[in-house]
């Protein structure tokens, strides 16, 4: 499989506040739907889901946005939004696992887990024209390696290359699976992204952000919104929270 070409499928910029901000601020031709990406070795004031922060460090961690444009897909315009993030986090999860063969999983909505730690985050932003989707932008941070020294709750993907290296040679795989998956169904897209989640359908305990209240319950679903659809244990029917609404504990 080739890698991905400097210049061509990866534009290089030495240091941002942001690889999103930028991407939307110089959009250029999306190259007929297969997309770029834009990658940083510095990026100052990078964003996470929920307003979190993302500061890269070249020596070992990955930064970078893949930019795309939806109407290269007819027909798939409809809640683009949501699907862009399901697509994306399930191209993002496949290629790291055939890339790296290990385990990677996805913690509702955006995070990617290894061994149960958070080893990298995305953050998908879409662009509306006439009332349609024109572009977007997902933003994309994964820690390689342990330099520098993370803290406890947090992993990384155990590899040595320069995180440029990297993003030659995995996003080949990458691309590989975006164009696979691109065409299917929002139900294929969905029933697999489900099935990588981690702590689905399993016991856990959780808080809601805005009551403080503390309660057992599994994950049962996704809703057409990407809400999170919880089952309490002491319930009978789910109910249904957006990202900043729920705290896993």
């Amino acid at each position: 499989m080739k890698a991905l070409i400097i210049g061509k499928d990866i534009e290089v910029v030495e240091s941002v506040d942001s690889t999103n901000e930028y991407a939307k601020q110089t959009l250029r031709p999306l190259l007929e739907g297969h997309g770029y990406w834009v990658f940083t070795e510095q990026q100052k004031k990078g964003r996470g889901q929920s307003g979190n922060s993302w500061i890269s460090d070249s020596a070992g961690s990955f930064t970078g946005s893949f930019v795309v444009q939806p109407q290269a897909w007819p027909g798939k315009e409809q809640a683009w939004a949501v699907r862009a993030q399901r697509l994306f986090a399930l191209c993002v999860q496949h290629s790291l696992q055939e890339y790296l063969k290990i385990n990677i999983q996805i913690k509702w909505p955006n995070d990617v887990y290894v061994k149960g730690k958070k080893a990298g985050g995305m953050l998908i932003e879409v662009g509306w024209q006439h009332g349609k989707p024109a572009w977007t932008v997902a933003g994309l941070g994964l820690n390689l390696s342990e330099y520098p020294t993370l803290p406890s709750f947090a992993s990384h993907l155990n590899t040595p290359l320069p995180p440029i290296t990297f993003l030659m040679d995995w996003g080949a795989v990458f691309k590989k699976y975006w164009e696979e998956y691109r065409f299917w169904d929002d139900e294929r897209l969905l029933g697999e992204y489900e099935l990588g989640l981690w702590g689905f359908k399993e016991l856990r305990w959780f808080e809601e952000s805005l009551t403080g209240l503390k309660f057992e319950g599994k994950a049962v679903g996704i809703d057409e919104q990407n809400r999170l659809l919880l089952q309490r244990s002491s319930e009978s029917e789910p109910v249904c929270y957006d990202t900043k609404a729920i705290k896993w504990l």
